[in-house]
């Protein structure tokens, strides 16, 4: 894709009927276009930093991580369930762990040292 060319994700019709098919509405094609435009931008971002991310990282496949950090600096953060926050700390590296681990346990011995 040349780079002056905007990238398309979505497609106008995709959004066209979701809107009548699912929402029961009708919507103007300036609303579309306008979404589709917005959106297509939010994915580009998105992906772009996420590649950014792989890339400081050395490593040229974008992973999982990259695309949550990237969502979530562009597009905000999601609030996870204990499960979640649970399943996201196992899928780390040992590496990783061990860091959490240990600021864990610095959390628990400043924690007690104040009562």
């Amino acid at each position: 894709m040349p780079e002056n060319e905007k990238a398309e994700f979505i497609r106008f019709n995709t959004i066209k009927e979701y809107i009548n098919d699912i929402l029961q509405m009708r919507s103007s094609d300036s609303a579309v276009k306008k979404s589709l435009s917005e959106f297509d931008s939010a994915i580009e971002t998105v992906l772009k930093e996420a590649g950014e991310l792989a890339k400081e990282d050395k490593r040229n496949t974008v992973m999982d991580q990259d695309i949550i950090s990237a969502i979530e600096k562009h597009l905000g953060k999601r609030h996870l369930t204990w499960q979640e926050t649970v399943e996201e700390i196992i899928r780390q590296n040992p590496a990783d762990l061990g860091k959490i681990s240990k600021t864990i346990n610095d959390y628990i011995t400043k924690d007690q040292k104040k009562t």
